[in-house]
């Protein structure tokens, strides 16, 4: 009996055995071997990527595993044995960033994708991708020649360089470190700037959006704001190439993180190039119908305007009363990692030892089960042939 018994185990392990290394082969030692390859299509970015061993996890993007749309999962095979389909973002889809540049005249779409090669966690094999499409505008010189006499002229011309702009959130004062981690009601300065003596900047249309598809206006397209609680009028610096704004850091509700978008509008401070232009005027509303008025002549006769769009850093931030809770200091929280917290991050090695783990714990359970049913089966069939005898 006991021989039978230590048989059926054996088969039983045999079969779990089967079960559990299939999984464990597809990830285990897999990962990249050259850089993806990006596809910057007329409507939709691409991304083509080679693995040592056949890919069988998930590419999505990233705050938006849940959404189908987002997600590709390359389990899911043809029956040519490759996976159904491939990673394909339609432009804008999937919260999508999309940006008009300055330097570049342009467009840029930008987005991260994230490469699972475990269908459950999140191991170190895994890679993020910070995908960038620039989609430049296109120009066409028509040129006709006219001769008038032979006198040659020649042509000089100078072009001024486009400034390099950006959009900072400092940490309690106008030169403060950039914040990436905060809590709520901590004082911030938000930073709009353009390196460059020759433009005006004019910050207008700005948005702050959780990076889950929802936004809420905070400065409207005069440049003055909607919601003083929130963030209030930009204060502009005599060379109008930076606006800055004091506020306290706020969040959405069940959200950890916020984000701003802002629109900026150039123009040459040469010859009073910028004047109706920035700074805005924002008072009552019947002064503000009439400036507007004058503001929208002033853009029109002006021809040395050039639209643009900044993107702040992501700010994690938490609430107050979880952090008395955790008491933990201002310096403890700059080093938290909020993507570290939300994900389980765990090596391949890790990994095959949780399954192993796992896999023997549930051998000694059918082999306990296994054993205790043939020993009942054998206690019955004794005394069942000892009354037979009797």
């Amino acid at each position: 009996s006991f021989y039978r018994t230590q048989k059926m185990a054996a088969l039983a392990s045999t079969v779990l055995i089967s079960l559990f290394l299939p999984s464990i082969a597809e990830f285990v030692g897999n990962e990249l071997v050259e850089t993806p390859e990006i596809i910057c299509n007329t409507d939709t970015i691409e991304m083509n990527f080679r693995t040592r061993q056949p890919f069988s996890g998930k590419v999505y993007v990233k705050g938006h595993y849940n959404r189908p749309e987002c997600r590709v999962d390359y389990a899911e095979r043809g029956p040519d044995g490759r996976p159904k389909g491939g990673i394909r973002l339609n432009h804008g889809a999937c919260d999508m960033d999309r940006q008009r540049m300055v330097t570049d005249e342009g467009m840029m779409f930008s987005t991260v994708l994230v490469i699972s090669f475990h269908p459950l966690f999140i191991t170190k094999v895994d890679r993020a991708f910070n995908i960038k499409c620039m989609y430049r505008e296109a120009t066409r010189a028509v040129e006709q020649e006219l001769d008038v006499s032979a006198l040659p002229t020649e042509t000089l011309s100078n072009e001024m360089p486009m400034p390099t702009c950006s959009y900072t959130i400092r940490r309690d004062q106008l030169d403060g470190p950039i914040l990436r981690y905060a809590r709520v009601g901590d004082q911030v300065v938000h930073r709009w700037e353009c390196e460059s003596e020759m433009y005006g900047v004019l910050v207008h249309s700005c948005f702050v959006e959780d990076g889950q598809g929802e936004k809420a206006m905070i400065v409207d397209e005069r440049g003055c704001h909607t919601d003083h609680t929130l963030l209030g009028d930009p204060t502009y610096v005599e060379a109008l190439n930076m606006a800055y704004r004091e506020s306290f850091v706020f969040k959405f509700a069940d959200r950890v993180a916020v984000r701003f978008q802002c629109e900026i509008r150039l123009c040459i401070k040469e010859d009073n190039g910028c004047d109706g232009i920035t700074p805005p005027i924002c008072f009552d509303s019947s002064r503000n119908r009439i400036n507007t008025t004058r503001l929208l002549r002033r853009r029109r006769s002006s021809s040395h305007i050039r639209e643009g769009d900044l993107i702040s850093q992501t700010l994690y931030v938490i609430e107050k009363e979880e952090q008395e809770r955790e008491n933990e200091s201002p310096d403890v929280l700059r080093s938290i990692s909020f993507e570290s917290v939300q994900n389980i991050c765990l090596t391949p090695r890790e990994v095959f030892s949780l399954v192993s783990l796992l896999g023997l714990l549930i051998m000694f359970t059918l082999l306990l089960a296994l054993f205790v049913c043939c020993r009942r089966f054998y206690m019955v069939s004794d005394e069942q042939r000892h009354f037979m005898k009797s």
